[in-house]
């Protein structure tokens, strides 16, 4: 493929753009970082003319694929009413009776507009019920970029079991309540609990580790989140930022039949608009009614996003959404799989069918970040490029979303290209 206009305008981009792109990790999804002209369903189209199928799905959030009719349709019809208001409509009523009706558990929300600022809700909140400052996240996990979250993130060897920042510009203070702790290892959170006695406000997790591997929980491990936060009167948070919506319309309280405290939602909730939120019972969100601490935020509950978000879920709702969607997720796994021992390496995938991730080198799939470490992260790298050639594209580190849009020529079209890529790539 030639992508000779992109390079073109990439180098204008670093010209005026201080990092060459408006996110630092898109430089990282190819070289140059590809420009596009527009997008249809599953499929971009960038400047050269070339047509690409796509399993980024934009980071996550395009579940529905690319310019959906039915959520174009809604955004348009808001739009000839107001484009934003800074106070209240009915569209944030029906959003959140949506999200009560399909999320177990969720008697509440509050709305904010990415998943970073909503981490951040659900913390002040957490802190603010129960009078205490520390909480707990686990290495590997990704909660936004705010500097009391972005700590070992992807920690080196080295920095593995203890808090470590993610990048400069972070100074320790900012992080010094963080705890930090291995997934998966139930023991470590009882030890944390009893070293911290009444000082730990809450502990945060992504209930599926997708942003580093899509390690899956072991058996009790989210229970015992859970259960010890009550023990001890910390709140349990599950950042569904990826999950939710995603893996089933209840996200992961849904799929693993669990009621944390407070959940995290954003990406796959809008289809491709910016909106967040977060839920929980009645009684966590006290915190806010009786004042001890505020949410605020100027397009919180932005009309137009609303509607997109009921676009999307009205259509992750019709039946058989889920399992279609899981079966060609879990089609392509089968398939890199089986041409993997054909070629005689070894390569795992972890995750469900809407959110998984490939791993060379590993015999096993990974349980936690540590186990990633190990992964032969430059051969996949190659065989992406290979798979960019093909007309894929793909996420760096692995992950791969499936969406609504992603049909049986989709799957035929993977299963094609994967097979050819495997006959060129080069162990």
């Amino acid at each position: 493929m030639n992508f000779e206009n992109s390079a073109r305008l990439y180098a204008q981009a670093t010209e005026v753009l201080a990092n060459g792109v408006s996110s630092g990790l898109r430089r990282r999804v190819s070289t140059p970082p590809l420009y596009f002209k527009r997008a249809s369903g599953p499929y971009f189209y960038d400047v050269d003319g070339n047509e690409l199928l796509d399993y980024t799905l934009g980071w996550g959030p395009l579940i529905a694929g690319n310019a959906h009719p039915a959520i174009h349709k809604a955004v348009v019809a808001e739009l000839q009413k107001f484009t934003s208001l800074g106070a209240q409509h009915e569209g944030e009523i029906a959003l959140a009776r949506r999200i009560i009706a399909a999320v177990p558990g969720v008697e509440q929300v509050i709305f904010s507009n990415s998943g970073s600022e909503a981490v951040q809700a659900a913390l002040r909140v957490a802190r603010a019920a129960t009078g205490r400052g520390k909480f707990i996240k686990f290495e590997g996990h990704y909660h936004g970029w705010f500097n009391n979250v972005l700590v070992s993130y992807h920690p080196t060897p080295e920095q593995l079991g203890r808090a470590a920042p993610t990048c400069g510009g972070q100074p320790a203070a900012e992080y010094q309540d963080t705890l930090v702790l291995p997934w998966n290892d139930k023991a470590a959170l009882e030890r944390a609990f009893s070293e911290h006695k009444g000082q730990i406000a809450a502990v945060i997790t992504e209930p599926i580790l997708a942003n580093s591997g899509s390690c899956m929980p072991e058996p009790g491990f989210l229970e015992a989140v859970i259960a010890l936060c009550k023990t001890h009167g910390a709140i349990s948070i599950f950042d569904e930022v990826i999950t939710g919506f995603r893996i089933a319309l209840g996200g992961a309280r849904e799929y693993f039949h669990l009621r944390p405290d407070m959940s995290v939602y954003a990406k796959a909730m809008a289809g491709g608009f910016s909106i967040s939120a977060v839920g929980g019972s009645r009684a966590v969100f006290d915190a806010l009614r009786d004042g001890r601490t505020i949410h605020a935020g100027t397009y919180n509950g932005n009309p137009v996003n609303i509607a997109a978000a009921l676009a999307t879920l009205e259509l992750l709702s019709v039946p058989g959404s889920y399992e279609r969607m899981h079966r060609h997720g879990q089609a392509i796994r089968e398939e890199l799989e089986r041409c993997a021992r054909a070629k005689g390496l070894a390569l795992v995938t972890s995750g469900t069918g809407t959110i998984f991730s490939v791993h060379f080198g590993l015999a096993a799939a990974p349980k936690r970040y540590a186990d990633i470490l190990k992964a032969d992260a430059a051969l996949y790298d190659n065989f992406r490029a290979l798979m960019l050639q093909e007309g894929l594209l793909l996420l760096p580190e692995g992950r791969w979303y499936v969406g609504l849009t992603h049909g049986e020529p989709e799957l035929g079209k993977t299963r094609d290209a994967v097979r050819r890529c495997f006959d060129k790539l080069k162990a």
